[in-house]
């Protein structure tokens, strides 16, 4: 794990320790309610963690990346911490658990998935947050969370990839088609779906036709206007 994620892990774990000191001194049933959140899932290349980037800044919400929530799950030496503050109450039943699979060294897929779960429901617990990818739309309840999908045309996406990263309109191609078809295998291991169906969003932002700055708008607006 690189320093820089490693060091937004610590953080992280530091703020859920605070929050759940504060809420232990509230009723049980008003600490498991989730908080209406933002899920962005996106195409490679179509700007979808920029725009929750922003979004979280104008909401004044944390950033939850891909690569935080996956660091946060994958990691063993740090998920001890990660037990104790999602759940007090089946704490001795999951540290049972988490213990076996220290042990073991290495996660399956169906381990890597309960963890993962533990983590994105415990986002939504505290609420004010924007989650990118990791199946997080599949996770938290529908009825609290605002899914964002944000695409583009392939060739959009190519041109911007290819810009960004010095990479010839071939290798970008290349780039944007296998990091689409390993999230795309990612979604149908672990929850046996297709993450580009429509019918899972709640709004669509189409980013080579849309300014960030507009698609920014449009999330802030309909997550104010959904949970006034």
């Amino acid at each position: 794990m690189s320093r820089t994620i490693e060091q937004l892990v610590n953080r992280q774990f530091l703020r859920w320790m605070e929050l759940q000191k504060t809420q232990s001194k509230r009723d049980q049933p008003e600490a498991d309610d989730q908080k209406p959140m933002i899920v962005v899932s996106r195409e490679y290349g179509a700007r979808g963690a920029e725009v929750g980037r922003l979004a979280a800044e104008r909401l004044k919400f944390q950033f939850h990346s891909q690569e935080l929530v996956h660091e946060v799950a994958k990691q063993a030496r740090v998920r001890q911490q990660l037990v104790a503050s999602l759940d007090e109450r089946a704490r001795d039943d999951i540290e049972q658990w988490v213990s076996e699979l220290m042990d073991g060294g290495t996660l399956s897929p169906t381990d890597y998935l309960r963890n993962l779960t533990k983590v994105i429901l415990s986002f939504g617990r505290h609420g004010k947050g924007v989650i990118v990818g990791r199946g997080a739309q599949y996770i938290l309840d529908p009825k609290r969370t605002l899914r964002i999908r944000a695409f583009a045309p392939l060739d959009a996406r190519v041109r911007r990839i290819a810009s960004r990263d010095g990479l010839s309109r071939g290798e970008a191609r290349a780039k944007i088609l296998r990091i689409d078809s390993e999230r795309t295998a990612f979604y149908r291991q672990h929850f046996d779906k297709d993450q580009s169906d429509t019918h899972d969003y709640d709004l669509l932002l189409n980013t080579s036709t849309l300014p960030v700055d507009a698609c920014v708008d449009m999330v802030v607006r309909a997550f104010r206007a959904r949970f006034r």
